[in-house]
């Protein structure tokens, strides 16, 4: 190794580090605004907080990776040409190129560990991020429940205990609304003096084991034929103890939420993102066979009907035919005679289909028809949602395919904008460099999200939706990387547009 090498990589190392943790900690900020609601203030210990953080970090390690790049080599490069150590270095003979070589294989190795992380410390960080916190929202009904705050995690219950034991699950002064009743008005509710609150050792249940307590109810509204009106019974009970369950199955629904089904495409490899898109389009092929062979079918037996309907005759017109091949021209939109004779003719020269019908079976093989034609729609039109629901999904599983590889090979392309922009703006530190980072940072994350709405919209191609960024920022590495080996600074010629804005306003003034 040359004592260049040593010394770019030596310089690179300790900023490469730090702005690596940075962009973890900006990004970890994400999950603390979209989760802190459902963690801080419901009993979870810290530790189970660090390890949620620690989960979600490791989640977003491919995306903070480019940033890391950027950063690191913005600094890098600009420390060396405010110190002029680069243009020691180029009077030496030696250039921008064998300058950025050390740069470029740490780059190239985030790049690979990019590619390590998505497909195999990503999944399993996020099933391990969701199984955890799919635990503390069952935890959370017990959890949630504080002094003289009246809650309502539990659908149509509405409960509030006075006195919370702080290490235990005994509660006091317990008020229970049960609002479970089709009729809202109808009164269900409970009164204790005091109770224990725990789940059920599988945790599909949370039990209130109640004691020294009263029950008003409402009971069906008896109406009485022989009283005029109407009136309704109320129950009383005491009791000393009372066991009131809670079923948890409503939180399993909001852990669904946590797209664990939706977002299945997080949880996979590239290798099962490429065997995922390959059955979704052998799901969509497969569907469109079926419409073909049902309309295939129905042409036979057209096809078949008239041949029959031909060979028979008029003896058997006033009887009930089969529909002879039809050429549908549009859907028919009313019951009415007129309306079918526009909507519907025959491919031979025989004329009118219902001239072949006596009038009073015209009304019945018009409802017929449009039965037939009606069933025969909402079963294609059924196949046709299934595929745009496949394809949806397709699309999202090639964005997450391809994003693994763009992702990996941005750092390449923030190396050559970094690298050159530091060596032509020749300021390092925390300030010029982070700040031009940030902005470029964001020009990525960005076309991210650009990419992916225009995918969903059907603007553009999700695997050109996945390279979007890669295509969007190479032009600028280009162009700053000729800039720096030229040593020539950043330079936007406006004269064409000035020279444009003064010939507008000159053509106005003569004018007026």
């Amino acid at each position: 190794m040359k004592k260049l090498d040593k010394l770019v990589i030596k310089a690179m190392l300790p900023p490469y580090v730090m702005a690596f943790f940075v962009a973890e900690f900006v990004l970890v900020m994400q999950f603390l605004w979209k989760y802190i609601d459902e963690i801080i203030g419901k009993g979870i210990s810290i530790w189970v907080l660090f390890e949620l953080i620690f989960y979600f970090a490791v989640t977003i390690i491919p995306m903070a990776i480019p940033l890391t790049v950027l950063i690191s080599a913005v600094m890098v490069y600009g420390n060396m040409g405010e110190r002029y150590e680069l243009s020691s270095i180029k009077s030496a003979g030696i250039s921008l190129f064998r300058i950025m070589r050390p740069a470029l294989f740490i780059a190239s190795m985030t790049a690979l560990f990019s590619l390590v992380s998505a497909n195999y410390l990503k999944p399993k960080a996020n099933l391990k991020f969701y199984q955890r916190l799919h635990a503390v929202q069952k935890q959370k009904a017990s959890l949630a429940i504080e002094e003289r705050i009246f809650n309502d995690d539990f659908k149509n219950i509405i409960m509030r205990v006075e006195d919370k034991a702080k290490d235990g699950p005994a509660v006091e002064d317990v008020l229970i609304y049960d609002h479970t009743s089709i009729n809202k008005e109808d009164i269900n509710f409970i009164k204790a003096a005091k109770g224990e609150m725990y789940a059920s050792d599988n945790g599909k249940y949370f039990v209130m084991q109640l004691e020294d307590g009263v029950q008003y109810m409402d009971l069906k509204e008896n109406k009485s034929k022989k009283s005029k009106g109407s009136y309704r019974p109320f129950m009383r009970t005491n009791f000393k103890e009372y066991t009131k369950i809670f079923d948890m199955s409503q939180f399993e629904m909001e852990a669904s939420r946590l797209n664990m089904a939706r977002k299945s495409y997080d949880l996979m490899n590239c290798f099962q993102l490429a065997e995922a898109v390959d059955s979704f389009k052998h799901q969509v092929d497969t569907n469109l066979t079926l419409i073909n062979n049902h309309w295939i079918g129905l042409t036979e037996n057209k096809s078949r009907s008239q041949n029959q309907s031909q060979t028979k005759g008029k003896k058997d017109l006033k009887k009930e035919p089969v529909i002879p091949d039809i050429k549908r021209n549009t859907k028919p939109k009313a019951l009415s005679v007129k309306a079918f004779k526009q909507e519907f003719t025959l491919t031979d020269s025989t004329g009118s289909l219902l001239e072949l019908f006596s009038s009073r079976n015209q009304r019945n093989l018009l409802s017929s028809s449009i039965g037939i034609l009606s069933k025969h729609s909402d079963y294609v039109f059924n196949i046709k949602g299934k595929n745009e629901s496949l394809r949806a999904k397709e699309k999202k599983h090639i964005i997450r395919l391809h994003q693994m590889f763009s992702w990996a090979f941005v750092c390449i392309i923030f190396l050559f904008i970094g690298a050159p922009l530091g060596s032509i703006i020749r300021k390092g530190g925390y300030g010029y460099p982070l700040l031009f980072a940030i902005i470029f940072f964001m020009l990525f994350v960005v076309l991210n999200i650009m990419g992916e709405k225009l995918s969903k919209s059907n603007t553009i191609d999700p695997m050109l939706a996945a390279w979007l960024p890669c295509i969007f920022l190479l032009p600028f590495a280009i162009y700053l990387t000729i800039k720096a080996v030229r040593d020539e600074p950043l330079s936007f010629k406006i004269n064409v547009g000035q020279r444009f804005i003064k010939k507008w306003f000159a053509k106005k003034a003569e004018a007026v």
